[in-house]
């Protein structure tokens, strides 16, 4: 089957044998034809869904991928025998488990009525189309951070998607791999997903352990609510707190300063390394993240995307399926598929500030 997408925009957008003469007849009032509009749409359809994966929050956290489901290696309790003349050894292997990957579909009205699109500007189309593909955006993220930040499985057909570890609630078999050299074995009671009373230094430490003893190096990226910046950027509280360096700003010798990308706001320096900071506005007070990033869509980062090859990554518009009357955009809609899932459970830590309860935050 074909892979449909943006350069086949006029076969999903348009009625079936709509040709250039048509569309160089059909003008909007203000003169632009409708050949003219469906190439800067296309155009600007492109853009948009790349920076859906372009953007640095995104990309640190998931890659794409087209698969139903992901299988992952789960600790055993093997180990080498003494050497006999003999006697053979026992035969040892490994053991796996997985989860499903889902794929939900939504789409986005544009509204464009016969009436409005006799009397329609170029700047209204354009506003339509822009209000259109923040709406994508911000559908795309909030899933990703709702997927990150929610404590139970998702029901994908009679399988599962697994949450981060979550001390084997959702699934009683899933044992994390053993690195004793950081910490020792692990079992199926083993959480990553935890509450802890107050944004202090001693909490971000515990977190880092965390990870470190999964064999994950730092740096880690510490993601924080937006409205949470003056808690932890508070030095009585956070005594690693170190402040980005600016690159306007000719500072003393004796300033110690995170050189980062701007889409962090500072670090925090902890006994197992060093947590780089970003800000999230779509995340709610006392909800925070650390994670392990090996870069933008490495399979290594904590999310899987899962996407449809026959739209992409992004939105697509399809035509109406209420009828045309002489417009071929009448009643078109942005159309996308998307799932997400955690593909690895000890990747990330999710916390909330909080004495002694845990509860799924409400994603932006």
């Amino acid at each position: 089957m074909a892979t449909l997408g943006v350069n086949d925009l006029k076969q999903l957008a348009l009625p079936t044998y709509i040709d250039a003469a048509y569309l160089e007849r059909v003008r909007l009032e203000s003169g632009e034809t409708y050949d003219q509009l469906l190439s800067d749409i296309a155009a600007g359809l492109v853009m948009a869904n790349a920076a859906l994966l372009t953007d640095p929050l995104m990309a640190s956290l998931m890659f794409p991928t087209v698969e139903l489901s992901t299988e992952y290696a789960i600790g055993v309790t093997n180990g080498m025998q003494a050497h006999t003349e003999y006697s053979r050894p026992d035969q040892k292997r490994g053991a796996t488990t997985g989860h499903m990957i889902p794929l939900d579909a939504y789409d986005r009205g544009l509204g464009w009525t016969w009436d409005f699109l006799q009397k329609a500007r170029r700047p209204q189309i354009d506003a339509d189309i822009a209000s259109a593909m923040a709406d994508v955006r911000d559908k795309f993220q909030q899933l990703a951070l709702t997927r990150l930040f929610k404590s139970t499985y998702t029901a994908v057909a009679s399988g599962r998607s697994m949450p981060l570890a979550d001390a084997g609630t959702a699934d009683s078999t899933y044992v994390p791999i053993a690195v004793p050299d950081r910490g020792g074995t692990f079992t199926s009671s083993h959480d990553h997903i935890h509450f802890y009373d107050g944004i202090v230094q001693a909490g971000i430490e515990a977190a880092a352990a965390h990870l470190f003893e999964h064999g994950y190096d730092a740096p880690y990226d510490l993601l924080i609510a937006y409205a949470d910046i003056a808690d932890w950027t508070d030095t009585s509280d956070i005594t690693g707190w170190v402040p980005k360096a600016a690159p306007s700003i000719r500072y003393g010798m004796t300033a110690d300063l995170a050189d980062l990308g701007d889409e962090y706001i500072g670090a925090i320096d902890t006994g197992y390394g060093l947590c780089r900071v970003r800000a999230c506005g779509r995340i709610p007070t006392l909800f925070w993240a650390l994670y392990k990033t090996y870069g933008a869509l490495d399979q290594r980062n904590p999310l899987a995307l899962r996407t449809n090859p026959r739209y992409g990554t992004g939105a697509v518009m399809l035509a109406s399926d209420m009828g045309i009357r002489q417009f071929p955009f009448e009643n078109a809609i942005l159309y996308s598929e998307w799932g997400f899932a955690v593909a690895n459970r000890v990747g990330a830590v999710i916390r909330k500030n909080h004495a002694n309860t845990w509860a799924d935050p409400t994603i932006t």
